[in-house]
């Protein structure tokens, strides 16, 4: 007795020294309270179905601003109800309840690795989700800095903004985003903005392929940066090896400004677009990028990125060469801004910071050539890397130790 009581106890130590859940004496994983404890967390569009093959639950990050930190928590609450054994645990991870990855526990290994592959989806999609995203309400503060060097006499002039964004979530994948733009300090840039007026005017719809082929996309319609409004498409397709994808944005834009509140606009329409070929070094944590646009004005070019993320930054630098202009270049860095951690308060809007704040460097002061778009506010370095299954693994690895 002596002896099968010392090995049960050497195998518990041996579990918890290994990260592993420790799922000893679980008669079976309960669903109702591992949702309400997400709930309680601050996770959205809860699901969670069991059957003969998998346990298969889906969630969304909303009150962490770091989806990996957020995904750490969210496996730690599920942890805590002992994992099956007998079968694998996964964990879909949508944004605007579209899946974006599965984290899957696999008993045999004894840990978590993340796919962008989702093809359980099926079996949580249709049930009705826990703390619906429906009709949740941000009022997101985007602060903005913007600098140029044109004059010998002084080094910089400078933009200061505060550009506040109403962001309301609709159906899966669908947000309307108003934003605001208010000038603090404006020091050599255009008299317009100098007057507080409308920023990015968008209504996005999210989506997913339904052939499990991986593609992923959004199309935008609206008031766009670069001083262009239109629609424009996304598409991203990750190969069986995850380490490559490759991405496209399909647009038509037209050119606007805002004199306060009026806006003048032109409807001769400019079918401006990149694709972009991209790797991503896990054991770096560094993604490149190459790729082939048409920038605003109409130039051709080619563009190389490479960005180092950790986790509350991304910097980099990049190399850019269009037809007619000369080779540019630079270096750009995306911070996230505390707090990190932002829980809503029933269903009233929330106040708070951006998710990010970044800056590009313009190393050859280019003012015509090489100048692109953005639909959402949101949309940054450090963003587009927060789905990625390596970059995942390697924060929940750090995060769990």
């Amino acid at each position: 007795m002596l002896n099968l009581r010392g090995y049960v106890v050497a195998a518990a130590v041996a579990v918890m020294l290994s990260g592993a859940p420790l799922c000893f004496g679980q008669e079976g994983f309960d669903k109702e309270k591992a949702v309400s404890d997400l709930w309680s967390e601050g996770f959205m569009n809860l699901r969670a179905v069991e059957d003969t093959s998998a346990l298969v639950i889906s969630l969304e990050n909303d009150a962490y601003k770091l989806q990996a930190s957020g995904f750490a928590k969210a496996l730690e609450v599920i942890e805590r109800q002992g994992l099956p054994m007998d079968k694998p645990t996964e964990v879909i991870a949508t944004k605007l309840g579209v899946p974006q990855v599965t984290m899957r526990y696999d008993p045999e290994l004894g840990k978590w690795a993340t796919t962008t592959r989702v093809r359980n989806w099926d079996k949580v999609r249709k049930v009705k989700p826990a703390n619906s995203s429906f009709g949740k309400v941000d009022l997101v503060v985007y602060p903005q800095m913007s600098l140029m060097n044109l004059i010998i006499t002084q080094v910089y002039q400078s933009l200061w903004q505060l550009s506040p964004s109403l962001e309301v979530s609709l159906w899966p994948g669908a947000k309307l985003a108003y934003q605001i733009k208010i000038p603090l300090f404006n020091d050599g840039y255009s008299q317009y903005e100098s007057l507080v007026h409308p920023g990015l005017i968008t209504f996005s719809q999210r989506f997913r392929d339904p052939w499990n082929l991986n593609v992923t996309g959004r199309l935008s319609l609206g008031v766009f940066n670069g001083s262009r409004f239109g629609a424009a498409l996304d598409l991203k397709y990750v190969f069986p090896n995850e380490r490559f994808w490759v991405d496209t944005e399909l647009a038509l834009l037209c050119p606007y400004y805002f004199s306060g509140f009026v806006m003048h606009y032109d409807v001769d329409q400019d079918f401006r677009w990149f694709v972009s070929a991209n790797y991503y070094w896990p054991l770096a944590k560094t993604q490149f990028t190459l790729r082939g646009q048409r920038f605003l004005i109409g130039d051709y070019g080619v563009k190389f990125e490479m960005i180092r993320h950790f986790r509350h930054c991304s910097v980099g630098f990049y190399a850019e060469k269009a037809k007619y202009a000369h080779t540019n270049g630079g270096f750009r860095f995306q911070i996230a801004l505390p707090p990190y951690r932002m829980k809503r308060t029933g269903n009233w809007p929330r106040i708070t910071t951006s998710g990010q704040m970044g800056l590009i460097y313009n190393a050859n002061n280019e003012q015509y050539y090489y100048k692109e778009w953005k639909v959402e506010a949101s949309d940054n370095i450090m963003e587009a890397n927060s789905f990625n299954p390596y970059y995942i693994d390697s924060e929940i690895k750090a995060l769990k130790r």
